[in-house]
């Protein structure tokens, strides 16, 4: 190609890259397509599921029936609650009058508290070593497995003790009836326990506030005690005038707190409101549990029939006979 040439093909000009209109009317008319094409389907199932509503009821209405028959078989479970009050911890109130004692108190690992606060004290409900005295006190053991007792013989019906009930059974038995909630506002704490008999469980939650105050109250008793007498011992002990002075302030402390202790009977909480035998029961909610198995098993229904609708439309178009 001479020179010419190649500069009269380069000087050409290119012709545009035509790019296909897309017409706004034929958009329109696809989608109004795909729109008519889901309401059809919309519409198939919805005459399907009414084909075959007699279906639909039968499965809901033996779903209810099941379940309200089954809901019978269903002990009723009461629920007892006392609404209690902590006690303000005057030992607590007093700490800040005290100045440098209180730091002096803690070095001597003395606490200048008097009822502990509240979650501490609901630790001690929950724990392990008071429940099971709790239950050893009010022999709930044959109460609680009831249909591990032989009320004729008073023995367990297993023979062999690896079989029978133990502490830590009565443990995790006990705290699935048992519950406390704390309300944040007011510090008010609620404790509640579900049991199948309205007597037993506003019986068991009373005793369990008086046995876990009674525990804290003795608790107390003994560390003040015990505070005292290290305190007796240190007064001996030191003959610098100023910590012979913080040592007489602590000793009073120790000795009002001894006080509270042993003349106060609701010594960490306060009942309010004890509990009573309720009229009514907690649970089971059988009317609620019958109709919400039919809606849901009904639902269910209605799925079955949607998915096999679909399935026979794809038989129909040929889809699975190609494949």
């Amino acid at each position: 190609m001479t020179k010419k040439n190649k500069q009269q093909h380069e000087e050409r000009p290119q012709s545009p890259v035509h790019q296909p209109q897309i017409d706004p009317q034929m958009l329109a008319a696809m989608y109004g397509m795909q729109q008519n094409e889901d309401e059809i389907h919309l519409l198939q199932y919805w005459r399907a599921i009414w084909k075959r509503k007699v279906v639909v009821i039968a499965v809901s209405f033996i779903a209810t029936m099941l379940v309200a028959g089954y809901s019978l078989t269903l002990p009723n479970i009461y629920r007892a609650d006392v609404l209690l009050a902590p006690v303000a911890d005057e030992g607590a109130k007093r700490g800040p009058s005290l100045g440098g004692l209180g730091s002096l108190a803690s070095l001597a690992g003395i606490s200048l508290g008097g009822g502990g606060n509240i979650e501490e004290n609901l630790a001690v409900l929950k724990s392990r070593d008071f429940l099971w005295k709790f239950i050893k006190a009010q022999k709930l053991m044959p109460i609680l497995f009831e249909d591990e007792w032989d009320e004729a013989v008073e023995k367990w019906k297993e023979l062999d003790p690896e079989d029978q009930p133990n502490n830590w059974d009565a443990y995790r038995r006990f705290t699935e009836v048992l519950s406390v909630s704390v309300d944040k506002k007011s510090n008010l704490v609620t404790m509640s326990i579900e049991w199948k008999s309205a007597e037993l469980a506003s019986a068991w939650v009373n005793l369990l506030v008086d046995q876990l105050n009674e525990h804290l109250r003795q608790r107390a008793v003994v560390a003040s005690e015990g505070n005292l007498k290290y305190l007796y011992n240190e007064l001996a002990r030191t003959q610098v005038e100023d910590m012979r002075r913080s040592l007489f302030e602590l000793i009073a402390q120790e000795q009002r707190k001894a006080m509270l202790a042993n003349s106060r009977k609701q010594f960490a909480f306060q009942v309010l409101d004890a509990a009573a035998p309720p009229d009514n029961k907690y649970k089971p909610k059988r009317t609620q549990l019958a109709l919400l198995a039919g809606i849901i098993f009904g639902f269910l229904a209605m799925v079955g029939i949607l998915i096999a609708e679909r399935i026979r439309n794809r038989c129909d178009d040929g889809q699975f006979s190609q494949r």
